[in-house]
């Protein structure tokens, strides 16, 4: 018969039974916490793993979508269409599309010249060719006009209307009276396609003055821009030759599109100078003096030295031409910036004899009329020019040899003639200060607007402000005694 257990024995067992049930109770415990956590880590990557994927996919087709996008590669043309005219057989071929002709060309020579391998060897030739003229059409319909590029400023309208039909990404753009708005416009656009990766190539027609030669020099070292841009050159003045010279992008010229020297109104207006004296009647050519009005921009006044004006501005004076005779002439009324004279009366002198030299010559209402300045030549603006970008000159002292000034700043240096005619051309477009009621001699400022009334859109305009705006008759009745005093 079996001896049962003592109760010390009985007790251990059932104490060492509980421990047991304990620890695999425990084991139990910590395989289910183990189980539910890595449950959640396994649920946490598995959403990562589909952001991830999701995000793969989503780059995966934008990628294809930009490479798809840049399988349209383009090239730009922008024109600044006032420094840039076209070649007058174009225009002498307007009734047959002279614009569409030198839509034409200029897409040749582009194309022509992406074909070059040495100057773009990535570039396909069937790329999109994008030209932008930009231009104040009024302005240049009136220089057109007046170098018989067109017979009347409104084919200006016919022939870019038949530019941009030719192509449907071919513009010209308007932008209105004022030399800054063509720039800001052209700038703005470069801007906008310098960084565009489906613009492969831009050619900047814009080299005809230093206007643009800041802009340009931001990107000197842009490894980006620089290969991108090709400068087309035509007519340049040599500073702008000797500026655009060290830039450092490549260039080319289309000779075949633009006129490869400036569009040069002086001369003819020079002509007539030689010929005009003041005391015969004669007639203006209106075109041509409104054509010089509408493409000339407006200055501001400064005091005593040739910074009145910025340099390359160039203010039309009042211009007496008697090239024909008033029978001949087939344009409307002259402007009213143009002093028109008659055999003069001196006031001072019963018969008519006075010295002309030493009045001042006024209109039947008392106001001063300015007499006619020869125009300076393109040559010598851009002696002027290069002159006064070192130190400007002063006017008190080389168009009145009366320089007061303590330690004047400006330039005393001697001038020639024709400098100092240009001086005093230049310092025509200030308004003076005492009106159309200046009686002295030597005042060299200007007592009308010489952009004229009616052609003048600058609502600043210091002409206004002096009330010169509402000089209308410029036909001199009479000459009255100069100011024995100074003001």
């Amino acid at each position: 018969m079996a001896v049962l257990p003592s109760p010390h024995d009985l007790q251990q067992r059932l104490h060492d039974y509980r421990a047991f049930d304990e620890a695999r109770q425990s084991e139990f415990d910590f395989l289910v916490q183990s189980c539910l956590r890595l449950n959640t880590e396994r649920s946490t990557l598995q959403s990562d793993l589909d952001d991830e994927r999701n995000t793969r996919r989503s780059w995966k087709k934008r990628a294809e979508d930009a490479e798809a996008l840049l399988q349209r590669k383009f090239v730009v043309v922008l024109v600044d269409g006032d420094g840039y005219p076209f070649r007058k057989a174009f225009y002498d071929a307007l009734a047959t599309s002279g614009g569409s002709k030198a839509a034409n060309e200029l897409y040749n020579e582009v194309m022509n010249n992406l074909k070059t391998a040495e100057a773009f060897p990535s570039i396909n030739a069937d790329c999109d060719v994008l030209v932008n003229i930009y231009a104040n059409k009024n302005g240049l319909a009136r220089v057109l006009t007046a170098c018989d590029y067109i017979n009347h400023p409104s084919q200006i309208d016919q022939f870019f209307c038949s530019f941009t039909q030719s192509r449907s990404l071919f513009q010209f753009i308007d932008c209105g009276h004022g030399k800054e708005r063509v720039d800001a416009k052209l700038r703005d656009t470069f801007r906008f396609y310098a960084y565009n990766a489906q613009c492969q190539r831009i050619f900047l027609a814009c080299s005809h003055d230093n206007g643009y030669i800041a802009e340009l020099d931001k990107y000197r070292h842009d490894m980006i821009v620089v290969p991108k841009v090709m400068l087309v050159h035509a007519a340049q003045t040599p500073s702008a030759a000797k500026a655009y010279a060290h830039l450092p992008f490549k260039h080319t010229r289309f000779d075949k599109v633009f006129e490869t020297t400036a569009l040069d109104i002086t001369t003819k207006m020079d002509a007539a100078f030689s010929a005009t004296h003041l005391s015969e009647p004669y007639v203006d050519t209106a075109k041509t003096q409104q054509a010089v009005n509408e493409a000339t921009p407006i200055p501001t006044r400064s005091t005593h030295s040739s910074d009145n004006s910025a340099p390359g501005l160039q203010p039309l004076t009042p211009v007496n031409l008697n090239t024909k005779s008033t029978s001949q002439v087939a344009s409307p009324p002259p402007p009213a910036e143009v002093a028109r004279t008659k055999p003069p009366t001196p006031a001072n002198s019963a018969n008519g004899t006075a010295d002309t030299k030493k009045s001042i010559p006024i209109n039947r209402f008392g106001q001063r009329i300015d007499l006619k300045l020869r125009m300076p030549s393109t040559a010598e603006m851009d002696k002027f020019e290069n002159r006064i970008s070192r130190r400007k000159l002063c006017n008190e002292h080389h168009l009145r040899d009366n320089c007061e000034a303590y330690g004047c700043r400006f330039d005393h240096d001697p001038i020639d003639a024709s400098m100092r005619n240009t001086l005093r051309y230049k310092a025509r477009s200030i308004p003076c200060g005492q009106g159309s009621k200046s009686r002295r001699l030597d005042c060299f400022y200007g007592h009308q607007c010489p952009w004229g009334n009616d052609n003048c859109f600058n609502q600043k305009c210091g002409f206004i402000k002096n009330g010169l705006h509402d000089i209308k008759d410029l036909e001199i009745a009479r000459f009255v005694p100069a100011a024995t005093t100074t003001y």
